[in-house]
């Protein structure tokens, strides 16, 4: 994670004079326009990032939004029944996302999804956020490659038959295998990526941040989910490798079988020539 061009604002810078209310933060991605960069990712994909203060809490998140980031006072310091609604604001999150409970020293965060809150002093709000946005970008990325593969098992099944027995019609199937077999080596480097950005956090983050996203990443089980995917795209890449292979195997036999046959058919040709011109002298 590569701090942008200028010093990202600090959470701090606006929210220290607040003693109770609710600070709310809303972490898009950025545009190619957008001048006010917050923070950039290389792993586990490519991603620029735009903070701006919220007003409220939003129902939905919008096209580009990474996390909404809602920021309250521990203890006492802000009442109960405003804790139990931002608490049940984060339950309601994305259906496919777990909902993670972690504490640190002098800090609690809960995230599902999109949405995502911070029990912390003014000071740790910063550690906060930046653990928050770079575990909703990993688990992101996770999410859509362990869908996608999701999709891809029934065309996995019945392409099995492909790496034995290749009939001729099969060779229609072709360029749907190709694009098979890209889409398994994609899956390949977004697996090592995903592998990069969870074994080895972001040396700029601080040590506090570190050890809040190691622990969502320990809680939502991150480590053996990425083995699995791992283990299901090997699959698929050698499926598809094996396909392949016999789909090559079984063209050049046919394109064999037809040069031979031409020349064999020269040939009686040419003979059929010969014998004419000998029985019509």
């Amino acid at each position: 994670m590569e701090p942008a061009a200028a010093s990202p604002p600090r959470l701090t810078d606006t929210a220290s004079q607040e003693t109770r209310s609710p600070a709310v933060w809303r972490i898009h991605r950025a545009g190619h326009d957008d001048s006010d960069l917050w923070l950039a990712f290389e792993h586990p994909a490519p991603l620029r990032l735009v903070l701006e203060r919220g007003t409220h809490v939003p129902q939905l998140p919008g096209v580009d939004e990474l996390l909404t980031f809602v920021h309250l006072l521990p203890g006492i310091e802000t009442p109960s029944d405003i804790q139990k609604q931002f608490e049940a604001w984060v339950a309601q999150g994305d259906a496919e996302a777990p909902y993670l409970d972690v504490s640190g020293r002098s800090v609690r965060l809960v995230w599902k999804g999109h949405r995502c809150l911070a029990y912390t002093g003014s000071q740790g709000a910063d550690d906060c956020i930046a653990a928050a946005v770079m575990f909703s970008h990993l688990h992101g990325t996770l999410l859509a490659e362990e869908t996608r593969l999701e999709l891809a098992w029934q065309a996995m099944t019945d392409d099995a038959a492909l790496t034995h027995d290749v009939r001729r019609v099969a060779l229609r199937e072709q360029g749907r295998v190709n694009g098979m077999t890209r889409q398994f080596q994609t899956a390949r480097i977004a697996v090592s990526r995903m592998d990069i950005a969870l074994q080895r956090p972001e040396l700029t983050m601080s040590p506090a941040a570190r050890r809040l996203f190691s622990e969502l990443a320990l809680q939502a089980d991150l480590a053996s989910r990425i083995r699995l995917l791992d283990d299901a795209v090997e699959v698929g890449e050698d499926l598809y490798e094996r396909a392949n292979d016999r789909l090559i195997e079984h063209r050049n036999y046919l394109v064999e079988v037809w040069i031979e046959t031409a020349i064999l058919l020269a040939i009686l040709a040419e003979l059929a020539v010969l014998l004419f011109d000998f029985f019509s002298k």
